[in-house]
């Protein structure tokens, strides 16, 4: 009897472990949403008229590159007025790929920028950044979304310099 209360009790827990979601997790420190469209005809104008109804200005437009930006606007719900975030997208094939800039100025009129990222850290400017996007993404209703990470850090490696001094 015993045998039997262990393999029902095993069976449950197989059937819970894959009735987990397991559409594309997003991953820690992921800065790009890729949407992916069997057809992308007519989204470049319907992603357009969505980022101006939702109160962004554009700033850039093209096409033939495939490129849509807008200028930085204010934030939703931010903390504070200087608060401003710059969505960025690009036409691929059957993709589009978004990505952010988030900034903001400080007291002593400097401007500081981020690159829009998912973090489980509570950071919560540039987690609302991250969740406009993702509303905008989730609006044009896309097959499948991904996420992915890009290093722009711009982190210079150190180069041996041609000149070298002989003591």
């Amino acid at each position: 009897m015993k045998k039997i209360y262990l393999s029902f009790f095993l069976l449950l827990t197989g059937v819970a472990a894959l009735a987990q979601d397991t559409t594309a997790p997003v991953l820690n420190k992921s800065n790009r949403i890729i949407l992916h469209f069997t057809d992308t005809t007519g989204k470049f104008t319907q992603l357009a008229r969505l980022l101006i109804d939702r109160g962004y200005d554009i700033d850039m437009k093209d096409r033939e590159l495939g490129i849509l930006r807008t200028q930085p606007s204010p934030l939703r719900g931010a903390s504070f007025w200087t608060d401003r975030v710059e969505i960025k997208t690009i036409f691929k094939d059957s993709t589009i790929t978004f990505s952010g800039v988030y900034s903001y100025e400080t007291y002593e009129h400097n401007l500081v920028r981020y690159e829009v990222f998912f973090s489980k850290k509570p950071d919560k400017d540039i987690m609302r950044s991250w969740e406009e996007m993702q509303t905008i993404a989730e609006l044009l209703k896309p097959a499948f979304i991904t996420y992915s990470t890009v290093d722009v850090t711009g982190k210079v490696q150190k180069v041996e310099s041609w000149y070298k001094r002989n003591n």
